[in-house]
């Protein structure tokens, strides 16, 4: 590959391509533009892919640095936002069966309070709970005990 001197000494390659509006075909190298971070250069490649390596090659050797880095930072917002902007995907999960909370009122031992309704009252709402296991259907009545 032959290289000619560019504007700014940056190297032009002078190949013949077939697409290219001016007939030639141009590339730079990673270590000629030592002014741009690993990932201004990785998005500057990206956009490459986008307008064509001719165009961002002649950006490089016409813009000043300070302009290759404003539109490299360019390039990523547009990535960034596009990224933001997509509808994001939710996997399927199992639907989380609720359980009801159903309310028990506290039993204290009161004359005249039946035990037998509360025991009713317990009795339904640990179904209700979705509770299975026999030690924490007792916990769930012990605390439903008041006084």
């Amino acid at each position: 590959m032959k290289y000619d001197g560019g504007a700014e000494d940056l190297p032009v390659d002078t190949k013949m391509s077939a697409g290219s509006p001016s007939g030639f075909a141009t590339h730079v190298a990673r270590e000629d533009c030592p002014h741009l971070a690993n990932p201004e250069w990785e998005a500057l490649q990206r956009l490459s892919t986008v307008i064509g390596e001719t165009a961002v090659a002649t950006m490089l050797r016409t813009l000043w640095p300070i302009e290759q880095h404003g539109v490299a930072l360019g390039f990523i917002m547009k990535e960034q936002r596009e990224i933001a902007a997509r509808p994001t995907v939710s996997t399927p999960s199992t639907p989380r069966v609720e359980s009801l909370k159903r309310h028990v009122n506290s039993y204290v031992g009161k004359e005249g309070e039946p035990l037998l309704r509360w025991l009713v009252e317990v009795d339904t709402a640990i179904p209700a709970r979705r509770i299975i296991d026999p030690l924490s259907k007792v916990a769930f009545a012990m605390s439903c005990l008041g006084g």
